[in-house]
């Protein structure tokens, strides 16, 4: 093959790789633009292969591109990992013109005491009704099922002991609702409660 024709062939098939990778990353964009809700990084993957052949690492690497785009283009949002998934996310100093939008609507903030208990769970997970009462000296029995209704907690099994009680764990919407990538993300060390850096995170 002569040289020119070989620089051609070169050049279209990096002219190829590069439209495909440009489009999976609209196509990523599309996705995170159009959830409500965190996509997990296996739903991303997996419709992004309905167009283009993309392994897990190329497609880590097209959103931390999409990241850093959004940053250097001074975007008002960006993209965030929350609940084990991706979000598009407005940036948080445009947070006041957003409540000005929706009417200054607050969110829903939580009981001291629903505080208390889904701290507890959190930390000290996988963990039962009378467990959550020794600790606190009060019946947790209405928070709990508060909490369930919100769908903080939920039950993840039960502990092998008469009566068989019911143990409780965090879900996925806890992550959300506090805006942490996973439960290794929980505030820890120092001489705080569980109370306490809960607080702390359901105000970041």
């Amino acid at each position: 093959m002569i040289p020119e024709l070989a620089l051609a062939t070169k050049l279209e098939r990096h002219g190829a790789l590069f439209a495909a990778r440009q489009e999976a990353k609209r196509i990523v964009e599309a996705l995170l633009f159009s959830s409500s809700s965190p996509l997990p990084f296996v739903k991303i993957r997996q419709i992004i292969n309905q167009a283009t052949s993309c392994t897990s690492r190329e497609l880590l690497t097209l959103i931390q591109e999409l990241k850093v785009e959004y940053e250097s283009q001074q975007r008002a949002f960006e993209i965030t990992e929350i609940a084990e998934g991706f979000a598009l996310r407005t940036r948080r100093e445009f947070g006041p013109y957003v409540d000005q939008l929706f009417g200054h609507r607050r969110p829903e903030r939580l009981s001291q005491a629903a505080t208390e208990v889904l701290a507890i769970i959190a930390y000290r997970q996988p963990i039962t009704r009378p467990q959550v009462e020794a600790l606190r000296g009060v019946d947790c029995s209405g928070v709990i099922q508060s909490l369930l209704e919100r769908q903080l907690i939920e039950a993840v099994g039960r502990l092998e002991t008469p009566g068989r009680p019911t143990l409780y764990g965090v879900t996925k919407q806890f992550l959300e609702h506090f805006g942490l990538k996973s439960l290794a993300d929980l505030p820890s060390g120092g001489d705080q409660t569980s109370k306490e850096k809960m607080e702390l995170t359901f105000e970041a």
